[in-house]
């Protein structure tokens, strides 16, 4: 069954003439609310579930109505058999992800958190209407009878069953449901060979190709499988997370590594053929390895690659794999996608950050892309406003950069026109942060003292009473020397002020719960934390600096706090903000035709020398090190494989 892109709803129903106009008026019921987040279901979306009357039958999954087992054809005895067999599979897969100590067995919530209604019985909308729930904590167990039966699985003996009343306890204990597009990443078939996911950071592109990655291991005991990406440190990461999702997710099979399952990075190396997917494939091949080295990349080791493989003839080629999962997808160039394509039996998964970089090409690639993941279920939509806002300078007199109408809705956004040339952008509303009513998620401080930063972690503690230290991340957005002293001075006074511990992330490179994890901005990505304090001496207007400001302002689950010493822009940021927080939509200007050629132009200057600059910078390293010179090509490699392009990185990496 394949997931249909008709409805705002998801849909995993077989379509039939008798079915489809109930899904159309379910779809309508729902549109006006949250319909990304209602399912049209006849069987569990997870398990090797089969019902004889499913054809009969749709289910209607919402975190606001009982779940609804509506009969299309009014037959009474298979519908009862039906339902009386899929209620034991909800309370047999409750058992298995250990949901039932907490939720009990069917007979204590069947009657309660399900309707059973035949279509003659009333319309969509009268049974619809009938099921609705309003007690926040049936409605959060109603949630996690859904999590189950869409495959979106939670750590019950962590979140609980009660409904959470704090802000924080409603982040930290929030049940994640996939929205209709992630759903369908997972569970859907597609016609291409390659399937590409888009979105957002936040929108939880890795944890779809891990459930992805499950339902491929566990569908077929012969499949062989290589799950990769650029990254040596994010690929060693996803190599600590498989088992541990995996166990988490009850998976059975064990895993055979490099047998069945490879998770390691794109290059590798010509020693170790499962050290990497290229190292793979030259052994599986006997393609000529190609070491790393200056001017030779991914473009030119898969180009020879593809042009290598294409010269075999058809009946000697044999696929080396028969799926590819690939994470951050715009680390690669078009042709290793071709490759990937030509050495699998099956599918290629891919998944990557459509806005990785704020002053990125915007341009689609022509890979193509079959869903979008726009809404960001990491940050108040506000505070993402306003981080898009600030970044691209659209509160600025000089904007930084501009989008195509197109471009804004990728990324989330409706994009309206008032006159002499005002433009507001909306970003539609996310339920889970419509249920948090937070209307105070960002906050700017004319002030970088340390008296400041204490009083802005008192704030947190008085309106969160069980925040922990490990909730919280101070993060100096500054690159001078003289940060390192600042840091030392933060440290003491919360310490001696607060009695709270520090943790300086520039060197543990770990999150520590008992601590205030303080860092520069190189030791982020990929973290989440319920509030961030953002510190900076001045808003510069450099693209590097913006960028930077844009991504560690979306690193809060509740609020932000930007703390800046210098006036120079900040009465503009302030009003852009103000604006946002009254009236829920960006207010900007658009740029005229010659600003947005001159804004491309710039970053096309700035973009063709960052390699330029990386390498001078490692050279650098280089005299600072006193490195061997026979040592230079390794360091470089190693460099390259870890992703290191940043100066301070480049020296943490031990040159």
């Amino acid at each position: 069954m394949s997931y249909s892109k008709d409805f705002k709803i998801f849909c995993h129903v077989k379509i039939t003439e008798t079915n489809l106009k109930y899904i159309q008026e379910i779809d309508r019921y729902f549109e006006k609310s949250f319909p990304d987040q209602v399912y049209v279901i006849s069987k569990p979306l997870v398990g090797s579930y089969e019902y004889d009357y499913d054809y009969g039958t749709l289910i209607v999954l919402s975190p606001n109505h009982k779940i609804v087992f509506i009969d299309l054809l009014n037959k009474q005895d298979s519908f009862d058999n039906f339902v009386d067999d899929f209620i034991h599979d909800v309370g047999s897969i409750s058992d298995t992800y250990d949901y039932m100590k907490h939720i009990g067995r069917p007979r204590k919530w069947k009657d309660g958190y399900t309707l059973v209604k035949s279509i003659s019985e009333g319309s969509i909308t009268d049974i619809l209407d009938e099921s609705k729930v309003t007690d926040p904590n049936e409605k959060r167990i109603i949630e996690l009878l859904i999590s189950l039966l869409i495959g979106s699985i939670n750590n019950v003996d962590q979140i609980g069953i009660e409904y959470p009343t704090s802000l924080l306890e409603k982040v930290k204990r929030n049940i994640i449901l996939f929205d209709s597009d992630q759903t369908s990443f997972i569970f859907s078939d597609f016609n291409e060979k390659i399937i590409s996911v888009q979105g957002l950071s936040g929108t939880g592109k890795t944890e779809l190709l891990l459930h992805k990655l499950k339902e491929l291991y566990l569908n077929n005991d012969n499949d062989r499988i290589f799950f990769t990406c650029h990254n040596k440190a994010l690929a060693n990461k996803l190599l600590k997370r498989v088992p541990e999702f995996f166990n988490f997710m009850k998976v059975q099979k064990q895993i055979q590594w490099n047998e069945r399952l490879w998770v390691n990075r794109a290059w590798g190396s010509k020693q170790d053929p499962d050290s990497g997917l290229y190292s793979f494939l030259c052994d599986f091949y006997q393609v000529p390895f190609q070491r790393f080295s200056k001017g030779i990349g991914y473009e030119d080791i898969f180009n020879d690659m593809y042009e290598y493989l294409k010269k075999i003839s058809p009946e000697n080629f044999k696929p080396a794999l028969d799926y590819i999962l690939v994470d951050e997808r715009q680390d690669f160039p078009d042709v290793f996608f071709e490759v990937c394509k030509l050495v699998t039996s099956k599918k290629v998964y891919v998944a990557g950050d459509i806005f990785q970089d704020i002053f990125g090409n915007t341009q689609d690639s022509n890979l193509g892309v079959d869903l979008i993941l726009n809404k960001c279920y990491r940050t108040d939509p506000n505070t993402l406003m306003f981080a898009h806002g600030v970044g691209l300078g659209l509160f600025d007199d000089r904007k930084l950069n501009w989008f195509s109408d197109d471009y804004w809705g990728k990324i989330g956004y409706t994009i309206s026109r008032k006159n002499n040339s005002e433009v507001h952008l909306k970003r539609t509303p996310v339920r889970r942060f419509d249920e948090l009513n937070n209307t105070d998620s960002t906050v700017i401080v004319n002030n970088t003292s340390s008296s400041e930063v204490i009083k802005a972690l008192k704030e947190i503690k008085s309106e969160h009473p069980s925040v922990s230290p490990g909730d919280i991340a101070i993060i100096i957005l500054d690159s001078n020397s003289a940060i390192y002293d600042y840091m030392a001075q933060l440290e003491f006074i919360i310490n001696s002020e607060l009695g709270l511990k520090v943790n300086h992330a520039i060197d543990t490179k770990r999150e520590k719960d008992d601590a205030i994890y303080l860092t520069n901005p190189n030791n982020v990505k990929g973290l989440e934390f319920p509030f961030v304090i953002c510190i900076t001496s001045k808003i510069l207007n450099t693209y590097k600096y913006r960028n930077i400001l844009y991504t560690m302002m979306t690193r809060s689950f509740i609020k932000s706090y930007l703390l800046v010493n210098d006036t120079n822009n900040l009465k503009e940021q302030i009003d852009g903000l103000k604006y946002i927080m009254d009236h829920g939509y960006i207010k900007t200007v658009e740029p005229s035709e010659e600003e947005k050629s001159i804004m491309e132009e710039n970053i096309l200057k700035i973009k063709s020398s960052n390699q330029d600059l990386i390498e001078k910078m490692v050279e650098e390293a280089f005299i600072r090190f006193n490195t061997p010179i026979a040592n230079h090509s390794t360091v470089k490699s190693q460099l390259y494989q870890m992703g290191v392009y940043d100066k301070d990185q480049i020296e943490v990496a031990g040159l």
